[in-house]
């Protein structure tokens, strides 16, 4: 039962395989080996450790950027009036659409006012077609708002093919 034991120790026990390197081995006195892999050089240079890690925050403000907004506009041209669900009494009636890219840092509810220029315009609405709500994920998405009038008065301006008549307000807000 002893020899059992001696064998199981010697069986246990064994010389590490240490590679061990003298600075005067090889003569050069301003290198050492580093766990035998890595050759340190004089002078010796230390490395940074990161002992602490402080987040960073930033306020962030809501956005919203509507793309080239300065260089769209809606030209309004004459449509039958049940064409925008009025009658014959409401002649003559208009209708104009735009769309436009807009992106957002939040879920932003698209609205719009309108503003006359002149008297031309007697009764108008704005509505958007195909929805209201840009999602907040910083990507542009396509709106397509626009714009029809009814019992207009024509006889109040010149003729052309871009009359103005009005501005149309992009409004935005949290959609809550």
């Amino acid at each position: 039962m002893i020899a059992i034991a001696v064998v199981a120790l010697l069986a246990t026990s064994a010389h590490a395989d240490l590679d061990i390197h003298s600075f005067l081995d090889n003569g050069d006195h301003s290198a050492v080996k580093v766990d035998g892999k890595d050759s340190v050089r004089w002078p010796w240079e230390y490395k940074s450790l990161d002992v602490c890690i402080i987040p960073i925050k930033m306020k962030v403000g809501m956005y919203v950027q509507v793309k080239d907004c300065k260089k769209k506009k809606v030209i309004l041209e004459q449509v039958g009036c049940g064409d925008i669900g009025k009658g014959g009494g409401d002649y003559p009636c208009y209708l104009g659409c735009v769309t436009f890219d807009v992106r957002a840092n939040f879920d932003a509810k698209m609205g719009k006012s309108l503003e006359k220029v002149g008297d031309v315009i007697k009764d108008w609405d704005a509505y958007y077609d195909g929805g209201d709500v840009v999602p907040g994920d910083g990507d542009y998405h396509e709106m397509k708002v626009c714009v029809k009038a009814w019992n207009t008065k024509i006889y109040k301006a010149a003729p052309g093919d871009e009359v103005s008549v009005g501005n149309l307000h992009i409004t935005v807000k949290p959609n809550a």
